[in-house]
């Protein structure tokens, strides 16, 4: 829903704003943009934020980060923090009051659902263009960015990915232990059909193994391998038809969910594969028992390094995507962007002309520099075509870490968890830590070149009269397809019922599911 008044009563602070500061990076004209090192605000500047804390990164207010800002814009950030598990709780409270920050983190549901509250500043495009051109520069022509407004309306700041190296490099990629297939004379596998021959020779070889595990338990963690051999089994964009799925609804997703009921009773699937953790799974892949799992590539540096304390030959890394039954390749890359992760603008800031001004400044190099590395000259170096180098006594700190990308970030509040509306995602602590495979980097980029590679979709913002209904039927399939694969998978539940399952999803709305995204897909394009 757009707002008239509020937004003619920003253009008007604008316009004043404008015509005192012809330095103001929105100016025309022909007027130079402000240098760099210029401060944002000759006077000093407070605003509120309100966000979450991952349990993993805390945030600190105080730190060489926050200092770094200070400096480079006279703007003093108020920090409102609250734990990550509590903070759904935290904001449907201040949603519902009507008081927010200044700059609130929300989801793209958060929007959705309270668009009719007024409580968010909209953001047209022709106010985005005039006040935050660094950031409308970087979305104007991207179909995910208009997909991801609600009811047509931007109200909230897309997290951004403003690198430019290595961008490939995070997604859902499948990874393996080189050095053990080597050890033990196997061929790297093609095929799901190879792979599940080496995994169970493995089992064989190593009893005491668990060859496939992974991070997310349950359902999330075939997922991916699903994809990789057809279709997922709840709502996914299939890129064959270039509308969206049920892979429950297709014919090809038994035969791939009595392949993993094949995996559970050859022993290849962890038997705790419905309750393990981030922890549990490393600690499998420290002790040398997990050979392959599906998830972000980023976790296999750091693992091969604490492997290689005890075994220097040690190598879990990337692999090529294999073919399924149909001889066809597919997986998912991360999208560059954060669409469903946003900063949303209090519609009753007191002062929305510095607020917006503010918010361009933090999509501009300078800020992201800042944003993800801490302060120049303290924390990193920058030459003058732009690369960074991190200080090697803060390096060396994280030689030997479990994940030293993510320990350094988590130490020095850097990056996409503490307040960084512009991330840099160079994977600059690995690459100085001589923890990047290029050769390895370079299978993904050869199978994303072939076309096989895909970045993850945006959904679409569906119509208000849909929301709720399609939420709700999106509950009950979630929980019925959740349901039913650790029930056959684990053989609780015979695959003879597989067709009454089928049943009960198209009963809870399926069907209608797909209708309503699909025609809100076609209303994007």
């Amino acid at each position: 829903m757009k707002h008239p008044q509020m937004h003619r009563r920003i253009l008007l602070c604008l316009c004043a704003a404008l015509l005192l500061c012809p330095a103001f990076s929105g100016c025309k004209g022909g007027e130079e943009e402000p240098k760099e090192e210029e401060i944002l605000f000759d006077e000093p500047v407070t605003f509120t934020v309100m966000t979450y804390e991952h349990p993993s990164q805390p945030i600190d207010p105080s730190s060489v980060k926050f200092q770094a800002i200070q400096e480079a814009t006279n703007v003093t950030l108020e920090f409102d923090i609250t734990p990550s598990a509590e903070y759904s709780t935290k904001k449907a409270a201040a949603f519902g009051s009507g008081i927010l920050s200044d700059i609130t983190h929300v989801t793209s549901d958060d929007l959705n659902k309270f668009a009719g509250a007024n409580i968010f500043m909209p953001l047209p495009d022709d106010l985005l263009e005039e006040s935050v051109p660094n950031f409308y520069q970087r979305v104007a022509d991207d179909l995910n960015w208009k997909m991801s407004k609600t009811n047509g309306q931007a109200l909230g700041f897309t997290i951004l990915n403003g690198s430019t190296e290595n961008v490939l490099l995070g997604g859902y990629i499948p990874v393996i232990r080189y050095d053990i297939l080597e050890k033990n004379n196997l061929q790297m596998p093609t095929t799901w059909d190879e792979w599940f021959v080496v995994m169970k020779q493995l089992k064989t070889i190593y009893p005491d193994s668990t060859p496939f595990s992974g991070r997310l338990k349950g359902v999330n963690m075939l997922n991916q391998p699903s994809l990789a051999m057809g279709c997922m089994p709840g709502l996914y964009f299939n890129y064959e038809t270039n509308q969206y799925s049920f892979g429950v609804l297709e014919t090809r997703y038994r035969e791939i969910l009595q392949f993993f009921i094949r995996c559970r009773e050859e022993g290849i699937l962890d038997p705790n594969w419905k309750t393990v953790d981030a922890n549990t799974w490393d600690q499998g892949v420290s002790s040398g028992k997990i050979f392959f799992w599906y998830d972000n590539a980023g976790f296999a540096a750091g693992q091969t390094a604490n492997l290689q304390k005890s075994d220097p030959e040690a190598k879990m890394q990337v692999m090529p995507l294999m073919a399924n039954s149909e001889g066809k390749k597919q997986g998912q890359l991360y999208n560059q962007n954060w669409y469903t992760q946003l900063w949303a603008l209090s519609a009753n800031a007191a002062e929305p002309e510095k607020l917006l001004k503010f918010m361009n400044w933090l999509y501009s190099d300078e800020a992201m520099y800042i944003c993800n590395y801490g302060k120049e000259g303290e924390t990193f170096n920058r030459t003058e075509d732009g690369k960074v180098t991190i200080p090697s006594e803060i390096v060396e700190k994280y030689r030997g870490a479990s994940s030293p990308e993510y320990n350094w970030m988590a130490d020095y509040g850097l990056g996409l968890l503490c307040f960084t509306p512009l991330v840099n995602t160079s994977y600059s602590m690995n690459v100085q830590l001589d923890l990047m495979d290029w050769e390895l980097g370079s299978i993904i980029e050869a199978d994303y070149e072939a076309g096989y590679y895909h970045f993850e979709d945006i959904k679409p913002s569906l119509p208000e009269a849909d929301r709720a209904t399609v939420n709700n039927e999106m509950r009950q399939i979630g929980t019925l397809i959740a349901r039913g694969v650790e029930e056959f998978v684990d053989g609780t539940r015979p695959i003879t019922e597989y067709d009454n399952w089928v049943s009960d999803i198209k009963a809870a709305g399926a069907e209608h599911v797909l209708e309503v995204y699909n025609a809100a897909l076609a209303n994007a394009q």
